[in-house]
């Protein structure tokens, strides 16, 4: 008698070893599912308090799969941005206004961010009535630098160290974002994840026409 029910304690012993097992195992390939699809569609699995679907109230209009456009009556002035920048000193987005600028949304350990800068670079260069302005979000100091250097950015960017300044921007969970503005301040154009010349040469067309 006793024996039959030790050996059914035992029974549901090994049972329950091997599911716990078997949620471990399960539990740990969620997780990795997970982290792939973070990883997917951006660098940062962080949201802001801006609503993201609804582009936190700016109008935006879809173009293409990473692009947005606002028409002109529907802009709105883009939040302020103004701190500490890689180089030393301070400096904002209030004392570009007059000219369309170009705000990017970039960290070092960004891949998307490291495939887009040399364009960046490129139209900054060759666009030189268009204004520049980089945003170094939850990076090392020495690391953004050292990125900002290596790549010859020739921009400043303004340091975001624990995103407080993405908070008040319809920035998209993943990194990088990039906003165009135009010369009233307004935000006009959004594009998510990797920012590339043919993305951004039309928006610069239709803001320089008045559209």
């Amino acid at each position: 008698m006793t024996a039959p029910v030790g050996s059914r304690h035992i029974l549901v012993c090994v049972r329950t070893d091997r599911q716990r097992r078997r949620v471990g195992w399960t539990i740990g390939v969620a997780a990795t599912l997970c982290a792939l699809a973070l990883a997917l569609a951006g660098c940062s699995g962080a949201s802001n308090s801006v609503d993201q679907s609804a582009g936190g109230g700016f109008g935006f209009v879809q173009q293409s799969a990473n692009s947005d456009f606002v028409p002109a009556a529907h802009r709105k002035v883009a939040p302020n941005l103004t701190g500490p920048t890689l180089t030393g000193g301070t400096t904002s987005l209030a004392s570009l206004r007059g000219r369309i600028v170009v705000v990017n949304f970039w960290a070092s350990w960004c891949g998307p961010c490291r495939g887009e800068t040399p364009g960046l670079v490129g139209l900054a260069k060759s666009h030189a009535q268009i204004a520049f302005l980089g945003v170094n979000e939850k990076d090392g100091l020495s690391n953004g630098q050292a990125f900002a250097r290596d790549n010859h950015v020739p921009y400043p960017s303004i340091v975001d160290r624990i995103g407080q300044l993405a908070a008040s921007w319809p920035v998209a969970p993943g990194l990088p974002s990039t906003f165009v503005l135009d010369a009233q301040g307004r935000i006009a154009a959004r594009i998510t994840g990797g920012a590339q010349p043919a993305d951004l040469t039309p928006i610069f067309t239709k803001l320089q026409a008045g559209t």
